[in-house]
């Protein structure tokens, strides 16, 4: 829990990010297939900010295909994340219970709980995420997830405490082609001067053949751009993706699978402004910055796990990799 007012400034900015500090209960629609989760409840105190996970278990009996995840919450909300574990781990004294403090829920969990791939999430108050036609996500019986919220107070007197629900809808029966997985890769080696400009740019070397359905980019309040290049087949494909709204981050859909080879390069550059006096670096707080390339793709061989990526967690799914800094 970090308080979030350095002075004048700063609350002017948090100000405009921030809820109301009587957050009324958040109201969606039920889906007529498929099920519907609330978040459990936690305060965050005046002038705070404070990112929690809670452990859940979905009530899925068998294995399910997601076409559609929608996200709805109130205001001040920097981000939730939905984030699936995939390990072998099934006793639930191995798992906090209750609301937790945890950035990215890392440390959370038995020890594999690196096995985990993020299912989708929502920057704003209310996000909607569907895939395309035959492509869904695939959830393991009784899947085990991990509700992340990050959520600022703006208020210097009154304590907050948010309504988070979502909704999951399944894919009808015999149309899934192929199943999603998520890719979160980041770029950690960020120095912003104080009153100045800087930029980061980093590579990530494409580890197996995959096909690219989605690409969006995570900044915090000082990033102004994202641009991602590609390298594929030795050629320069020039720029693929940009995004000059970090509050409200752009997300590509293709209209055709971006097909990849193994060695094709992601080259992704990060942009930002420090009007403070202060240094700014990588950081899991909204004072602090972050420079990440996410999106969907589908593997062509599902029938076992990936082999292990270079820079990248061990996942059966998914990947969560570090990028390589160029500049």
């Amino acid at each position: 829990m970090m308080p979030i007012v350095r002075g004048i400034a700063s609350l002017a900015v948090v100000t405009m990010l921030g809820a109301p500090a009587s957050a009324s209960r958040v109201h969606l629609h039920r889906p007529p297939r498929g099920f519907q989760m609330r978040m459990g409840k936690f305060t965050v105190p005046p002038a705070h900010e404070r990112e929690v996970c809670e452990y859940r278990t979905f009530p899925n009996e068998r294995p399910m295909d997601v076409q559609q995840f929608e996200f709805k919450m109130n205001a001040g909300t920097h981000h939730f994340a939905l984030w699936a574990y995939f390990g072998g781990d099934r006793n639930a004294a191995d798992f906090p219970k209750g609301i937790a403090e945890a950035p990215g829920c890392i440390g959370l969990g038995p020890r594999d709980s690196y096995q985990r791939a993020l299912l989708g999430g929502a920057p704003n108050t209310h996000e909607l995420t569907r895939f395309p036609p035959g492509i869904a996500l695939r959830l393991d019986p009784h899947q085990p997830v991990f509700l992340n919220s990050h959520y600022i107070n703006a208020s210097l007197t009154t304590p907050l405490t948010p309504d988070i629900v979502f909704n999951v809808v399944p894919a009808r029966k015999g149309t899934v082609l192929h199943h999603a997985e998520n890719m979160t890769i980041g770029a950690y080696d960020i120095h912003i001067p104080p009153l100045s400009t800087a930029s980061t740019t980093a590579d990530w070397v494409v580890p197996f053949d995959l096909n690219v359905i989605q690409l969006s980019s995570h900044q915090h309040k000082r990033g102004t751009r994202v641009r991602i290049n590609l390298t594929a087949g030795g050629q320069d494909m020039g720029q693929i993706f940009e995004n000059d709204d970090w509050d409200h981050p752009y997300e590509y859909w293709t209209v055709t699978p971006l097909r990849l080879k193994q060695g094709d390069v992601f080259r992704f550059t990060c942009d930002w402004k420090n009007n403070d006096d202060h240094p700014v670096t990588f950081g899991v707080t909204t004072d602090d910055e972050m420079c990440f390339m996410t999106g969907y793709y589908y593997r062509d061989d599902e029938s076992s796990p990936p082999p292990q990526a270079p820079s990248c967690f061990l996942q059966d799914r998914g990947l969560l990799c570090n990028a390589t800094t160029v500049h």
